[in-house]
C-alpha cells in the first residue's frame, strides 16, 4: 500500500475528537526521557479544543494501583486511564518470556523488535476494551504497541492511526551490528535487516507519522519514504532556584536501563572521573536514574567503575530539580543512536549547564559553547567540567543561552500545529493561550 493511501481514504471533518492512546510503558511518573516525551504530548494533545476525550491503552510491568491511575488523570486533562495490562517490557528482566521471543523469530521470522511485544494477553484486552467502542483518532506513542497495528484496523476500521515516532528504531540495531565481529556480525546484521523491513512496514501502514526532531523525519523519510510532521518536545522554563555551586558537585539524570545512557556513564566514570579529581579533588557526582539490577536490600548494583570516591548513587528521585539545584553542572555523555536526548531539554530548562557528547546533542540545533559544552574525548570533557564547576560566568553565559534557545524551538504554539495536522484538524487552531494549555512538569530521574 502506497504510504498516504490510508490517510487519504480516512481523513474527515469532525467537531470533536476522540482518542485512543496506545502506550508501552505507564507514564507516570515521568522518570526518563520517554515518558517526559510522551507526558508533553499528552499535554498538546489535551491543550487542542476539538480534543473531547482521551483514553489511555497502556502496558505495565508492574501493579498499578487507582491512585497512580488518579495522579495521571489529573496531570492530564480529559485523559482517562484503561485497566494497564501486564507486559514484560524489559524482556530480559523477565526470562521466562525470552523462549516465546525466540520461537517467534526462528519460526515466523518476526524480528526480535515487533516479537517482544507479542502477547496474546494484550491482543485480547484490546478487543476487550474496543469491543462496540469508537474512536476518530488512535494515537500509538512509539513502535511497541504499534506491534497491534493490524488488530487496530480490524477493530477500529475508520479511525485515523497517527504513528508518534521517538526515534528511527531500526538504527539501534543497525549501530549494534556495526560493533559486533564473525558470526555474532552476521546475526547481527540479518536482525539489523529484519528491524528495517518491519520498522518500514509500520511506517507505510499508518494515516501519519510524527518525529521528535528534523534529523529523525528525514530518517524515517529516508527509511519509508514517509512524510514526517516534526513536534518540538515541549518546554516550559522551571521556576529559577537558589543554587549552591561551592562544593563543586555535578550530577547525572537519566534511566540507566537505556543503552545510550549506560554506555556514557561508564565512559565517563572509567574514563573521564578520574581526570576531574585529579584537577578537582574535592569535586562529587551524584548519579541519579532507575534502571541497574538491584540487590536483596534494594540498593542498586553499580558497575566498578561507578563507585569511585566522589560518586554517589542517587537511584530514583522524585524531586530531580533539588538534585539540579544543589549542582554546579549536569554531565549528560551519551553513546549511540536515538531522538533527541530530553534530559538535555530538562536541564536547560531548570537553568542547570551540560556538558555532552556529540551523540547527545544530536537532533538539537545547538551549538558547542553556546547553549552547551559537546565534547566527545575524555580530557576535552574534563576540562569543561572543570571549567562549569569553577566559573559562575560560564555558567551563566550557558544558561540565559539555553532559556532563549527552549524560548525560540520549543513552544507549544508549533507543537500544537503540528499535533492538529497529525490528527486530521488542520494547522489553524481556535485561540489558545499557551501558559492555559501546558503546566510545567517537574520530572524526577
Amino acid at each position: 500500500m502506497p504510504p498516504g493511501t490510508r490517510a487519504q481514504r480516512t481523513t474527515r471533518t469532525v467537531t470533536f475528537v476522540r482518542i485512543l492512546h496506545l502506550s508501552a510503558d505507564f507514564l507516570w511518573p515521568a522518570g526518563d526521557g520517554g515518558r517526559l516525551r510522551s507526558i508533553a504530548q499528552l499535554r498538546v494533545l489535551s491543550s487542542i479544543p476539538e480534543v473531547e476525550q482521551i483514553e489511555m491503552f497502556c502496558l505495565c510491568e508492574e501493579e498499578i494501583g487507582a491512585e497512580r491511575r488518579a495522579d495521571l488523570e489529573r496531570e492530564i486533562p480529559k485523559l482517562t486511564v484503561l485497566d494497564p495490562v501486564f507486559h514484560p517490557v524489559h524482556l530480559f528482566r523477565h526470562r521466562r518470556y525470552v523462549p516465546r521471543v525466540v520461537l517467534l523469530r526462528v519460526l515466523r521470522g518476526i524480528p526480535y523488535l515487533a516479537a517482544k511485544w507479542d502477547s496474546p494477553a494484550v491482543a485480547q484486552a484490546l478487543r476487550r476494551e474496543l469491543a462496540g467502542r469508537d474512536f476518530d483518532v488512535v494515537w500509538i506513542n512509539g513502535l511497541g504497541m504499534a506491534y497491534y497495528l493490524p488488530l487496530i484496523h480490524d477493530l477500529l476500521p475508520m479511525a485515523r492511526v497517527v504513528l508518534d515516532q521517538h526515534n528511527v528504531e531500526s538504527d539501534r540495531f543497525v549501530e549494534f551490528a556495526r560493533r559486533q565481529r564473525g558470526v555474532r556480525r552476521i546475526i547481527a546484521d540479518a536482525e539489523a535487516r529484519a528491524a528495517i523491513r518491519y520498522e518500514r512496514s509500520i511506517l507505510r501502514g499508518v494515516d501519519a507519522v510524527g518525529a521528535i526532531s528534523d534529523s529523525d523525519a528525514r530518517g524515517l523519510r529516508e527509511l519509508a519514504a514517509v512524510d514526517a510532521r516534526v513536534v518540538p518536545h515541549v518546554v516550559s522554563i522551571a521556576p529559577p532556584v537558589e543554587r549552591d555551586a561551592v562544593d563543586l558537585r555535578l550530577c547525572y539524570a537519566g534511566k540507566l536501563s537505556w543503552e545510550p545512557n549506560l554506555r556514557g556513564v561508564d565512559w565517563f566514570c572509567r574514563e573521564v572521573w578520574p581526570i576531574v579529581r585529579e584537577r578537582l579533588p574535592d569535586a562529587t557526582l551524584e548519579i541519579a536514574g532507575a534502571g541497574l539490577p538491584t540487590d536483596a536490600s534494594g540498593q542498586q548494583i553499580a558497575p566498578t567503575a561507578w563507585r569511585a570516591p566522589g560518586i554517589t548513587m542517587l537511584g530514583f528521585r522524585r524531586d530531580i530539580d533539588v538534585v539540579y539545584a544543589r549542582s554546579a553542572a549536569m554531565i549528560a555523555p551519551l553513546f549511540g543512536p536515538f531522538g533527541i536526548s530530553i534530559k538535555l531539554l530538562e536541564a536547560f530548562r531548570h537553568g542547570i549547564p551540560v556538558v555532552t557528547t556529540p551523540d547527545g546533542a544530536w537532533g538539537l540545533p545547538v551549538e558547542d559553547g553556546r547553549e552547551l559544552f559537546i565534547e566527545s574525548e575524555p580530557a576535552a570533557f574534563a576540562s569543561r567540567v572543570v571549567e562549569l564547576a569553577t566559573s559562575g560566568a560560564s555558567r551563566a553565559r550557558l544558561q540565559a543561552a539555553a532559556y532563549s534557545y527552549l524560548e525560540r524551538h520549543h513552544a507549544i504554539a508549533t507543537a500544537q500545529s503540528a499535533v492538529r495536522e497529525l490528527v486530521g484538524l488542520g494547522d489553524s487552531p481556535p485561540h489558545v493561550a499557551a501558559e492555559e494549555a501546558l503546566d510545567p512538569v517537574t520530572a524526577p530521574a
